[in-house]
């Protein structure tokens, strides 16, 4: 199992903006001030977000051959570093050769945020065709910043 856990207050950030991004007939989501509140008081669809990432640390300190446990803000700036980690962690770790033809420097830009967010089919209103959602594909891609809570948020 892999978990990535971020930083509490760009999570709610994001979190908050993403729904706001919904479609629906409910009419307007609470305030960002009102939201905080029940994020804080661990009020949300998801439920108290610090009890999650808890629980997970404490089964990877119990598992840390089952569990990666990794922090966005650490693997944003180095993503090659953890692109290799988790290929290691999933057994299939990049040979010397791969590494030096540039396959994992590949892996990385394809897997990039920014990759991601501009394929076609995560552009625009388009709804998964698989499975439709009440959110266009574009809601789940926003900046994928670090810190941006400071836009939202007093310290």
């Amino acid at each position: 199992m892999v978990y990535i856990w971020r930083d509490p207050k760009d999570t709610f950030v994001s979190m908050w903006i993403f729904y706001k991004k919904q479609k629906t007939q409910d009419g307007p989501l609470n305030s960002l001030e009102e939201s905080f509140d029940m994020f804080c008081r661990g009020l949300s669809s998801n439920g108290p977000y610090l009890d999650h990432v808890l629980s997970y640390w404490k089964a990877y300190q119990e598992n840390p051959e089952q569990i990666l446990f990794l922090k966005y803000e650490k693997m944003r700036p180095d993503p090659l570093l953890y692109v290799k980690r988790l290929a290691e962690f999933m057994g299939y770790g990049f040979t010397a050769e791969e590494d030096k033809e540039g396959i994992v420097d590949k892996v990385v830009n394809l897997c990039s945020f920014d990759t991601l967010k501009n394929f076609e089919s995560n552009q625009g209103e388009k709804n998964m065709e698989i499975r439709p959602s009440s959110f266009a594909n574009s809601a789940f891609f926003r900046k994928g910043e670090i810190g941006d809570w400071q836009n939202y948020l007093t310290p």
